[in-house]
């Protein structure tokens, strides 16, 4: 069975011409890399699926796009500092949600094009709810990236500059770079 999986994986990510096919590929792969059900993940397992659901998303794209125009305005070492702690972040927001990929189902509908950008709409079933979620991607370098993530009409780069905003206004840009904290936004992937 695995070994089914990740020849169609070898086989969509050659072919992942279209965004879309590019989404497929990477769902076929986490997939594939799940334990059974019932097993829980081993840490080494764990961080392989964080890995496979965060390559394909252009973090520091994403991270420049949420602190905004503070970004040109950061120090190069605190750009550094920030980047590796967005990108810790999200991590862990999308690894969080691994448990939950298992009854996952997705629902692909027709691509739309906009500027440089193709946005993928999706409908998300976890547990009988469904979700609407936008991937929004660009091709860069002869792959598709995820530069945005919108859940439901909410762009996950505009609530992490929201909350980043509020955090650099409130106690300056050095007390950005911090751990998920309770209560914070969670990233849905």
């Amino acid at each position: 069975m695995r070994a089914l999986a990740l020849s169609l994986l070898l086989a969509a990510t050659a072919q992942a011409e279209t965004a879309t096919e590019a989404l497929k590929a990477r769902d076929v792969e986490i997939r594939a890399a799940l334990p059974p059900q019932g097993t829980e993940p081993s840490p080494a397992t764990r961080q392989k699926l964080e890995a496979i659901v965060t390559k394909a998303v252009d973090l520091e794209g994403m991270a420049k796009s949420a602190l905004g125009k503070t970004w040109g305005e950061t120090p190069p070492a605190k750009q550094k500092k920030f980047l590796d702690a967005f990108k810790g972040r999200f991590r862990k927001a999308t690894g969080e949600q691994l448990d939950q990929y298992r009854s996952t189902s997705i629902k692909y509908f027709p691509e739309k094009k906009e500027d440089d950008d193709t946005f993928v709409p999706t409908e998300v079933v976890v547990k009988g709810e469904p979700t609407h979620v936008d991937y929004r991607m660009r091709e860069q370098k002869g792959a598709w990236r995820i530069v945005d993530i919108v859940v439901d009409d909410v762009s996950t780069v505009e609530n992490y500059r929201s909350s980043f905003n509020r955090i650099i206004k409130k106690e300056g840009i050095d007390d950005l770079p911090r751990p998920v904290q309770p209560g914070d936004e969670a990233v849905h992937s």
